[in-house]
C-alpha cells in the first residue's frame, strides 16, 4: 500500500484536474468554431474564385471580340489566330465555370452566356465568308452591324448578369463570414467563461474540501515544531548527503552552545575531537548509516568553548523513493552523567575489591591510584602525611610514561609549603576537596616557586586541577591529586563529588589496613624481638662467663678480646634497641623531631671515625669525602641514625671491599649523602621492597638482620622532608643517596609538628 498524499500533492491534483476540464471544453469549442471558421473561409475562396473564373471569362470574349474586329477591318491572318485563342480559352474557362456553377440561378446565366458566345461566333463565321466572297464593304459593315453586334451585346449581357450573380454570391458569403465571426467570437468568450466558471467551481470545491486536511497540516507542523524546539535534552539536526548541517534545534544549541547561524553549512566533523576528525572518523559513521540505513554509536563530541561531553548518536540515512541519498538525520545526546554515573559504580565496585585485596597500605595506595589513570584523570599524586607533619608524595601515575618521570622530579625538588594559602596543604588543613576547572597559564605562573618550576609545570601540561582530603573521621591522612593535561579533557564537580566518596573509603580502609598490620606486626615484633635479643645477650653470657674463668694476671690478650667481642655485642643490642624504639614511635605516631641547626660534613665524619675500627676488622677501607657548610635545621640524633644503618649495612654486605662516603651539595636548596659499598649487590626485584617494614635481603644466611634499618632510615629521611633511593646490581656493590633540604638564608622557622597517618 503506497503512502498517502501529502496535501501540497492534494491540492496540485485538484488544481490539475480543474485545469483539465477547463482545458478541454476551451479545446472542444475552440475546435469546433475553428472547424466553421474553416468551412467558411473555405466558401468565400469559392465564392472568390467564382467571380475571378467570371472575370477571366468576361476578359476572354473581350480579347476574342477584339481580335475579330481587327480581322474584319484588315483581314490580317494574325487576327484569325488570336481570335481563335481567344475562344479555346473562353471554352476552357466556361468549362470550368459550368463545374462551379452548380446553383441556379449561376448555371443558367452561364448556360445563356454560352448560347449568346455560340451565336456571336455563329455572326462572325458568316460575317468571315462574307468577306471572303468579296461582298461589298458595305454590305459586310451592315452585315457586321445587324449579325455580330446583335449576338455580341447578347453575350456581353449574359456575361454582366453573370458577374453580377458572382459579386453578389461573394457579398452574401462575406456578410455570412462576418456574421459567423460575431458567433464565434460570442461562442469563444461564452466557452471561455464557462471553462473558467468549471475550473472556480472546482478550486472552491477542493478547497473546501481541503481546508481541513490542511489545517490539520498546519496543525501538526505547529506541534511539530513545538516538539523539536521543546526538546532540550537532545539534539535534533538534519544534514545533506555531503555530511554538512542543514537544520538545528535549540537542544542542539543547549548541549553544543553552536547557535544556528553558526553551524548551518559546516560539516558534522566541527563537533568531534580534532584526533577523530583527523583520522576521518566522522565521514566513517556517515558511511556506515548510509550503507546500513541506520547508525547507533557513543564517542567524545567537542562543544563550542572547547570541553568535551561524551555523546550517543543515532544517525538514520534519508532517502527518497527512488532510493537515491537526499541527507541524513542525527539525533545525539548527551550521556556524560549517566557514563560518569556506571564508571562511578565500576571504580566503586573494583576499589571495594582493591581495600579488599591489600592488606598493605603502599600497595593498596598504589593500586589506588592506578586506577584513577586514566579513567578518571591523566596523573595522579597520593601525599601522605611524614612523621616530622609534612606532606610528602607517596605514588605518583601519569598516563604518558614519558612525563612521568618528569613529575616525580618536579615533586621531589619543589615541596608544597605549609603556608601556601592554597595547594595540598589548604586541603589537608581544612579537610575540604579543591577543584579548578581550568588551570589558566597566570595560575601556573603564581604556583610556581621559580622559573625552572613553571618550566616542568608546563612540560608537565596541568590543565583541570582537584585535590581530595584523605579524611576518616576528624583524621585526615593525606591528599589525593588529580590532574588533566588534554586540553578537551576537564575534571568536573561529578568528579569531585565522586572523588570525595572514594577517598573516604580508601582512608577508611587505610585505617583497617593499618590497625590489622599494626596487630600482626606487633606479634611478629615480639617474636624477632625475643630471637635478635636472646642471640647477643646469649653471646654476652658465654663471654662473660669465661672471662670470670680466666685469671687476669696470665691472659691479659684473652680478656681484652673477650672484652671487645662484648662490647660488639653491646652494641649490637643497643643498635637493635634503638630500632625497636624508633619502630615503636613512628608506629604510634608520636615520632617528634629535635631539630637544631647540623653541619652535615661535621656529622658524616664522626660516623665515619666511629665505624673505622669496625671496617678495619671487617677488611673494608674507608673513602671519605665532604663538602664543608651544608647546613640544616634537623634532627641530629635521628641523622646519626641513618647515617649508621647506612654505613653498618655498607660494611656488613660489601666487607673486604672499600666503602665510600660522600657528602655534596645537590642542586641550590638540598643537601647529598651518598654511601656506597662495593659488595654482593641488590636484585632489581628486591630494590623495590627494601624500605618496607621486615624486609631483607636475600644473603643465603651470611648477614642475619632484622629487616628494619632501611625502614627506619626511609621514615627518618622522610620526616625531614627528604629522600632516599639505591642503585645496585648483583655483584657490583650499591649506592645509597639520600637528599635533605638544606637551610634557606634568612630562615629561622623550625619544622612543624604533626602526627603522621602512614608509618
Amino acid at each position: 500500500m503506497g503512502r498517502p498524499w501529502t496535501f501540497s500533492q492534494r491540492v496540485g491534483a485538484g488544481f490539475f484536474a480543474s485545469l483539465l476540464v477547463a482545458l478541454a471544453l476551451v479545446v472542444t469549442f475552440a475546435v469546433a468554431l475553428l472547424s466553421v471558421r474553416t468551412h467558411q473561409k473555405a466558401g468565400l475562396l469559392e465564392l472568390s474564385m467564382d467571380l475571378l473564373e467570371v472575370e477571366r471569362l468576361r476578359r476572354a470574349f473581350s480579347d476574342k471580340v477584339a481580335s475579330e474586329r481587327g480581322y474584319a477591318l484588315s483581314g490580317d491572318s494574325l487576327f484569325a489566330e488570336e481570335m481563335v485563342a481567344s475562344r479555346e480559352r473562353f471554352i476552357s474557362i466556361a468549362g470550368r465555370l459550368k463545374a462551379r456553377l452548380l446553383a441556379e440561378p449561376a448555371s443558367s446565366l452561364l448556360d445563356a452566356a454560352m448560347r449568346a458566345e455560340q451565336e456571336h461566333e455563329q455572326a462572325v463565321r458568316e460575317l468571315v465568308v462574307a468577306h471572303a466572297a468579296n461582298v461589298p464593304r458595305s454590305k459586310l459593315e451592315r452585315l457586321f452591324e445587324e449579325r455580330v453586334g446583335t449576338t455580341r451585346l447578347r453575350a456581353y449581357e449574359a456575361l454582366q448578369q453573370l458577374s453580377a450573380n458572382a459579386e453578389e454570391q461573394l457579398a452574401r458569403g462575406i456578410q455570412t463570414a462576418v456574421d459567423v465571426d460575431e458567433r464565434v467570437l460570442t461562442l469563444t468568450l461564452v466557452a471561455a467563461s464557462l471553462g473558467l466558471a468549471v475550473a472556480a467551481v472546482l478550486s472552491w470545491v477542493l478547497l473546501r474540501r481541503l481546508r481541513p486536511l490542511r489545517e490539520e497540516a498546519d496543525d501538526s507542523a505547529r506541534r511539530f515544531q513545538l516538539l523539536v524546539e521543546g526538546v532540550q535534552d537532545y539534539a535534533l539536526l538534519l544534514l545533506d548527503e555531503r555530511g554538512r548541517v542543514a537544520s538545528w534545534n535549540p537542544g542542539a544549541t543547549r548541549i553544543t552552545g553552536y547557535e544556528a547561524s553558526e553551524v548551518v553549512g559546516e560539516p558534522v566533523a566541527l563537533f568531534y575531537p580534532p584526533d577523530a576528525a583527523a583520522l576521518g572518523v566522522p565521514e566513517k559513521d556517515l558511511a556506515r548509516a548510509r550503507r546500513d540505513g541506520r547508525l547507533r554509536t557513543e564517542g567524545w563530541r567537542v562543544r563550542k568553548d572547547g570541553s568535551s561531553y561524551f555523546a550517543e548518536a543515532l544517525v538514520n540515512a534519508l532517502r527518497d523513493e527512488g532510493g537515491a541519498l537526499r541527507g541524513y538525520a542525527e539525533v545525539t545526546r548527551d550521556i556524560t552523567e549517566r557514563r560518569r554515573a556506571e564508571r562511578t559504580q565500576g571504580l566503586f565496585a573494583e576499589a571495594g575489591r582493591v581495600f579488599q585485596r591489600y592488606t598493605e597500605p603502599d600497595l593498596m595506595v598504589a593500586e589506588l591510584v592506578r586506577m584513577m589513570v586514566p579513567e578518571v584523570a591523566d596523573a595522579c599524586v597520593l601525599y601522605v602525611l611524614t612523621p616530622s607533619g609534612q606532606l610528602r608524595p607517596r605514588v605518583v601515575k601519569h598516563a604518558d610514561e614519558q612525563k612521568e618521570p618528569l613529575l616525580w622530579e618536579a615533586l621531589r625538588r619543589h615541596q608544597p609549603s605549609p603556608d601556601s594559602p592554597r595547594g595540598v596543604w589548604q586541603v589537608m588543613r581544612t579537610g575540604r576537596s579543591q577543584w579548578v576547572a581550568e588551570v589558566s597559564p597566570q595560575m601556573l605562573v603564581k604556583g610556581a616557586e621559580d622559573a625552572e618550576h613553571l618550566g616542568m609545570m608546563e612540560q608537565v601540561g596541568i590543565r583541570s586541577y582537584l585535590a581530595v582530603p584523605l579524611r576518616s573521621g576528624e583524621k585526615t591522612q593525606g591528599v589525593l591529586v588529580l590532574l588533566t593535561s588534554s586540553p578537551e579533557r576537564r575534571l568536573t564537580q561529578g568528579d569531585q563529588v565522586f572523588m570525595e566518596e572514594l577517598a573516604g573509603r580508601a582512608a577508611l580502609a587505610l585505617d583497617n589496613t593499618r590497625l590489622l598490620r599494626e596487630s600482626r606486626e606487633a606479634v611478629e615484633l615480639i617474636g624477632i624481638a625475643a630471637h635478635d635479643l636472646g642471640n647477643p645477650l646469649n653471646t654476652l653470657q658465654l663471654l662473660l662467663r669465661k672471662l670470670q674463668r680466666l685469671d687476669p694476671g696470665l691472659a691479659p690478650d684473652k680478656v681484652r678480646e673477650g672484652l671487645g667481642a662484648a662490647l660488639k655485642q653491646t652494641q649490637r643490642l643497643g643498635q637493635l634497641l634503638l630500632n625497636l624504639l624508633d619502630l615503636s614511635r613512628l608506629s604510634a605516631g608520636r615520632l617528634v623531631l629535635d631539630v637544631s641547626l647540623v653541619d652535615l660534613a661535621d656529622l658524616a665524619h664522626e660516623v665515619v671515625e666511629r665505624f673505622a675500627a669496625y671496617a678495619s676488622e671487617q677488611g673494608s677501607k674507608l673513602v671519605f669525602d665532604a663538602e664543608l657548610g651544608l647546613v640544616g635545621r634537623w634532627d641530629r640524633l635521628r641523622l646519626d641514625r641513618v647515617m649508621t644503618n647506612l654505613l653498618s649495612n655498607a660494611l656488613k654486605f660489601g666487607a673486604g671491599q672499600p666503602v665510600e662516603v660522600r657528602v655534596e651539595r645537590a642542586g641550590v636548596s638540598r643537601a647529598r649523602l651518598v654511601v656506597k659499598d662495593h659488595g654482593v649487590g641488590i636484585p632489581l626485584e628486591a630494590q623495590r621492597r627494601i624500605f618496607d617494614r621486615f624486609e631483607q635481603v636475600p644473603s643465603e644466611g651470611r648477614h642475619a638482620g632484622f629487616g628494619l634499618g632501611l625502614y627506619i632510615v626511609r621514615q627518618l629521611v622522610d620526616a625531614h622532608g627528604g629522600s632516599v633511593h639505591v642503585e645496585s646490581s648483583p655483584g657490583e656493590g650499591s649506592t645509597f643517596t639520600v637528599e635533605l633540604p638544606l637551610l634557606q638564608p634568612g630562615s629561622e622557622r623550625e619544622a612543624p609538628v604533626n602526627e603522621p597517618v602512614l608509618p
